[in-house]
């Protein structure tokens, strides 16, 4: 493996994701649901165990986080893992200052994923 992850721009990482690339997302909850990249799966921490769907093995992951900082540290801990993990330079700022779509979470409000009736 090389010592240093791979990233590409906001702009390589829409192509991407509109090509059939994973947009992965591992911020916070609060900013999760602010809005993320359309599509995304949520893996808190970059843990894959915790992420809101499995990851596919073989799939082209495209780690965003709130800076791109973040998302190599993330992106290198999944490519530890065997996953094909790339960071996205400039994290979710830059996606949003580029005029890209983001999609808020369903309802933030809604207590049933917390297990509360």
């Amino acid at each position: 493996m090389s010592e240093r992850t791979e990233s590409v721009t906001v702009d390589e990482a829409r192509r991407e994701i509109a090509g059939g690339g994973t947009a992965v997302d591992v911020r916070s909850e609060e900013e999760w649901s602010e809005g993320h990249v359309p599509g995304a799966i949520r893996l808190p921490d970059g843990d894959p165990e915790a992420g809101t769907k499995p990851l596919e093995k073989g799939a082209r992951l495209l780690v965003i986080a709130k800076d791109g900082k973040l998302a190599v540290k993330a992106a290198s801990s999944l490519a530890e893992q065997g996953y094909d993990a790339v960071a996205v330079e400039g994290g979710m700022d830059d996606w949003v200052s580029e005029d890209f779509n983001i999609q808020p979470t369903v309802d933030p409000d809604e207590d049933t994923e917390l297990g509360l009736t």
